[in-house]
């Protein structure tokens, strides 16, 4: 794992899982299968369905469709908030645009909110 990856605990629509907090990653992405059984799984247009860059060099995830869901990270509740899905990954990975917006810290307990509730403004 790299520096800039932590792992923790969330809720999605009331289901723990194990996630990868990715300060490197500019999407957030599940597994299909997570989005299957959440019941919440989009499947994308094939026009509309893409590759997504990764860290490693040459390697990429396909984008196959589209889950929203209500995440809960150290208990604290976010507002809706749409993943990215693919077939390529195994694990939740919750990437910068979220980090940002829930206003994640890393702290020794594992990853939380650094204002609770959190709270999404419109600038």
């Amino acid at each position: 794992m790299k520096a800039e990856q932590v792992t923790g605990r969330i809720k999605l629509n009331g289901r723990e899982v194990e996630a990868v907090f990715d300060t490197g990653a500019s999407k957030s992405v599940m597994p299909k299968s997570l989005a299957l059984e959440l019941g919440c799984y989009r499947e994308l247009p094939d026009e509309r369905k893409y590759e997504l860059p990764t860290a490693k060099k040459g390697v990429t995830v396909r984008i196959v469709g589209r889950c929203d869901v209500l995440p809960e990270v150290a208990g604290c509740r976010v507002p809706s908030t749409t993943f990215e899905v693919s077939e390529d990954v195994e694990r939740v990975i919750i990437g910068r645009p979220q980090l940002d917006e829930w206003e994640i810290v890393f702290t020794p307990e594992g990853p939380k909110p650094r204002r609770v509730p959190i709270r999404l403004e419109l600038i």
